[in-house]
């Protein structure tokens, strides 16, 4: 909703400085506040008090311009006006302050206005314009509660900055937790514990060496000198989840107890040296950030090494007793990939050793567009119940899910809770799991949360090792939580790996001793081999969701894939599979997968960027189509991508997109061949039935071979397939002519 008084600063604001060329960004004039908006606001204030470089952002050297300022208390109504006040009358109007106008005088109005913003920030009602009140203006913050914002958290931020904005800054007084709200309970530490007396820039404030050495034992009944430490003790507490209401810097016995229960509550009894009810440093870390101490000790452990039976016997004697493991996927990339996957003599090494193995699924899942595709919680679902199946996990093992990026709110409501909801379809469906697994997930402390609180997953894996993921500092572990990451180190054994140390609270034991299956047959593992394969490519295209749940067949097998219309055109397409290598030798055109180290090599590159360059009407296609079989490349990771292109009338062409191999065992481990197809034929409606058409030559069957390249990505993503037939517009009336 536009307001006045925003349109009014913005007109000014156009007005006074659309003259600095190349330094001023012109406002839209629509009346709303926002990032752009406060942007504004700061390069102005950097031209008018000649701040060398105009970014638009608050840095230090801005902030330290703010403090050289002379302070401005009222003005006579016939002063002078001032350039400056006019631009803090046009920031408090962005703040939801009434000014009065943009005079440059700073009188009543203004006056008042500010001593609200003060009071609403706590940095001292005194209706001067000093530093703090400039540096709170042109921020990103508000120091207004905002709807959904909790008062509690408000009253924190105001003491916050009532206590330390000198060294702080002023920060938001909005309700709202924030990363910065969660880091100003470590920046206030170290100032208290006299490390510092000005931070710049609160996101790199991290609980380091020197933290920790002048950080006090806290406990009941010894305040004096402790009583700054108490009280940022108790923000952490109830930041935590802990019912700590009162903020007055005593350590009483109420504060002991809630102590406790966070010791409690977050597995640090018995694994830390700090007595029940007693705050030493190893709990302040747990209090102030995400990973706690990394040197407590852990029950549980993961790691994405197939493990020997060395490895597994050295991991139970240095006291872990519960292993998380995954039960499909790769890591690393290019040459350098190789499996994760548990395996059967892997689980009988890990249980004769004595540890129990709580199984992960994550095949993916380490950006947001994962999620977005289509089934693809059916497919991880199905993918995760077979395999756990095949590994003899048994009846009610929980497998975690991984959602493995820094999710924010909005991809957690609209990519993260569905993708659970196919999972848990799957999962309540009793023909498919007949083993009654449970649903876990593996995320952020937010997303966990809001998984479990939506009712879509019985226990929680805790990413808390990603201390820069903005879903785990300042927020409580889920209630549910099984498993907390939270370091990982080098692991000396025969041979040595990675392993990530990982909190128990009890609730998850993972399972203790798989059913007895035989070892995978080479059948097997080339069935997977070539599946993994073809999954793959069909991950690039769009089109897993056809396949999900699907046991392919290799035998020159075809799968429908679906017949797309639009206006004047349509394309049916389907996927033929194949151990046969009897095809790519024909193919006017292939791509030859190679790589350079971790990334497809140079001369791979450039023959997918000569076959989109084919396209070249549309130079953002092009490059969509490029990224496209550039991960058809990292998909299939070996072997060639191949296009023919035939006529069949004068208004029918066959398409055949073609990735195969004979080099398995450089793919998965095995040896074997896969062929992998997708076959369209595109058909044409003339408007006017007695026109003859002809075919138009070779050239311009690869224009449109790259053209149905994007329109499987373009149909998928679009749902319809109009948005994909309509690049096939263009090239279809250049591939086929009036006779």
């Amino acid at each position: 909703m536009a307001d006045q008084f925003v349109l009014e600063a913005q007109r000014y604001l156009n007005n006074r400085y659309s003259g600095y060329k190349g330094v001023w960004v012109p406002l839209a004039e629509n009346g709303q506040t926002g990032t752009l908006m406060i942007e504004g606001l700061i390069r102005a204030f950097q031209i008018e008090n000649g701040v060398p470089n105009v970014t638009g952002y608050l840095g230090p050297y801005t902030v330290g311009v703010m403090k050289g300022l002379q302070e401005i208390s009222i003005m006579d109504p016939n002063d002078e006006p001032n350039p400056n006040v006019a631009l803090i009358q046009c920031a408090l109007f962005c703040k939801g302050y009434h000014a009065g106008g943009i005079t440059g005088i700073y009188y009543t109005n203004g006056v008042n206005a500010v001593k609200e913003m003060q009071s609403d920030a706590s940095i001292g009602v005194t209706g001067t314009i000093n530093w703090k009140v400039w540096m709170g203006l042109f921020s990103m913050y508000w120091f207004k509660l905002v709807s959904g914002g909790n008062t509690t958290i408000r009253t924190i931020q105001k003491q916050l900055n009532s206590d330390w904005s000198d060294v702080l800054g002023v920060q938001a007084c909005d309700g709202v937790m924030s990363r910065n709200t969660a880091l100003s309970l470590v920046g206030a530490l170290q100032a208290a514990e006299g490390l510092t007396t000005w931070i710049d820039d609160l996101s790199l404030v991290n609980f380091g060496d020197a933290t920790t050495a002048n950080c006090p034992t806290l406990r009941q009944g010894v305040n004096g000198n402790n009583i700054k430490f108490n009280k940022i003790a108790q923000y952490g507490l109830y930041f935590n989840g802990i019912n700590q209401r009162k903020f007055d810097e005593i350590f009483d016995s109420d504060m002991s107890y809630n102590v406790s229960q966070f010791q409690d509550k977050y597995g640090l009894t018995g694994m830390i040296n700090d007595d029940s009810g007693v705050i030493g440093v190893s709990t302040m870390k747990s209090l102030l950030t995400s990973k706690g101490d990394t040197g407590r000790l852990a029950l549980a452990c993961d790691c994405s090494t197939v493990l020997n039976a060395k490895q597994a016997s050295d991991l139970y004697n240095s006291g872990y007793r519960y292993i998380g493991r995954y039960l499909t996927g790769t890591v690393g990339v290019g040459a350098e990939e190789r499996s994760k996957a548990l395996t059967i003599s892997e689980i009988k090494a890990i249980q004769n050793a004595g540890l129990s193995i709580f199984p992960i699924y994550q095949d993916g899942g380490y950006y947001s567009e994962y999620f977005g595709k289509t089934l693809q919680g059916s497919y991880d679902a199905v993918t995760a119940i077979q395999r756990a199946k095949r590994l003899g996990f048994t009846n009610g093992t929980t497998i975690y899910f991984a959602v493995d990026f820094d999710c924010l709110e909005y991809e957690t409501d609209g990519l993260i809770i569905p993708y659970f909801r196919q999972i848990n379809t799957v999962f309540n469906q009793s023909g498919i799991n007949g083993k009654h697994y449970k649903v876990g997930i593996y995320a952020p402390r937010y997303v966990c949360t809001k998984v479990y609180e939506a009712g879509l997953a019985e226990y929680s894996f805790v990413a808390d090792m990603s201390t820069g993921f903005s879903g785990n500092l300042g927020y409580a572990i889920p209630e549910n939580w099984a498993f907390d990451q939270f370091f990982e180190y080098t692991y000396l054994s025969s041979p040595s790996f990675d392993l990530d140390k990982v909190g128990f609270s009890g609730r998850d034991s993972g399972c203790r001793l798989c059913e007895n299956q035989p070892d995978f047959s080479d059948d097997e593992l080339l069935q997977e081999a070539r599946e993994k394969y073809v999954k793959n490519i069909a991950k690039a295209t769009g089109y897993l969701d056809k396949i999900v749940g699907t046991e392919l067949s290799f035998d020159n097998a075809e799968y429908n894939l679906g017949t797309i219309a639009g206006s004047g055109v349509s394309m049916s397409t389907k996927l033929k599979l194949s151990t046969s290598l009897n095809q790519h030798p024909n193919s006017p055109y292939s791509i030859n997968i190679s790589w350079e180290g971790d990334d497809l090599s140079s001369t791979c590159k450039s023959q997918i960027e000569a076959v989109s360059a084919m396209y070249d009407s549309d130079v953002e296609l092009s490059s969509f189509v490029a990224t496209t079989l550039e991960e058809m490349a990292i998909g299939a990771k070996v072997g060639t991508i191949s296009f023919f292109a035939t006529p069949i009338s004068s208004t029918m062409l066959r398409i055949n997109i073609i990735c195969e191999t004979d080099k398995l065992m450089d793919f998965a481990g095995v040896v074997g061949n896969v062929s992998c197809e997708f076959e369209s034929i595109i058909t044409i409606y003339p408007s006017d039935p007695s026109i003859d058409f002809e075919f138009n030559g070779e050239a311009l069957v690869i224009g449109v071979t790259v053209a149905v390249v994007a329109c499987l990505v373009l149909i998928s993503s679009s749902g319809t397939g109009v948005l994909g037939l309509s690049v096939l517009i263009e090239s279809l009336g250049k591939a086929f002519a009036v006779a």
